[in-house]
């Protein structure tokens, strides 16, 4: 078993990937999409809606973790 405090680090080390991987594959479905249309816009909406939904995510999980320190989380 991985001790309480191990889990809590690795926790708040994830945090650290949520955007950069959001952006990532934002671009990728981008690039995607330029490719079968023949643009070139689609890879810039791509990263700019990672990162949104990463800064979304990052955001969510900050505030689940915040709420398991107060003793009020699920």
């Amino acid at each position: 078993m991985i001790p309480i405090f191990d889990k809590k680090l690795l926790r708040l080390t994830s945090l650290a990937f949520i955007v950069p991987s959001s952006m990532a594959v934002g671009y990728g479905l981008g690039y995607l999409l330029d490719k079968t249309f023949s643009t070139e816009s689609f890879r810039f909406a791509g990263i700019f809606l990672g990162i949104v939904a990463g800064f979304y995510e990052l955001v969510k999980e900050i505030i689940k973790y915040n709420r398991n320190l107060d003793g009020k989380g699920d």
